[in-house]
């Protein structure tokens, strides 16, 4: 399962939206996890949103 989080981004620069993977400590991205943000956005991180399609692609049966 996979959870969706508030964190910085990638370049540093402002909120977006991180993957994570149930029970880790870092975003699919590689982006520490930070609990305690709170911030609002629309942005998405697109390194993690990548990473999730490319899971998804991989665990649809053949």
């Amino acid at each position: 399962m996979y959870e969706m989080h508030v964190g910085i981004s990638v370049s540093g620069a402002g909120q977006v939206w991180h993957v994570v993977a149930q029970g880790q400590r870092a975003t699919l991205c590689g982006q520490p996890l930070d609990l305690d943000g709170d911030a609002q956005t629309d942005h998405h991180c697109l390194a993690c949103m990548t990473a999730f399609q490319h899971l998804m692609q991989a665990a649809e049966p053949a």
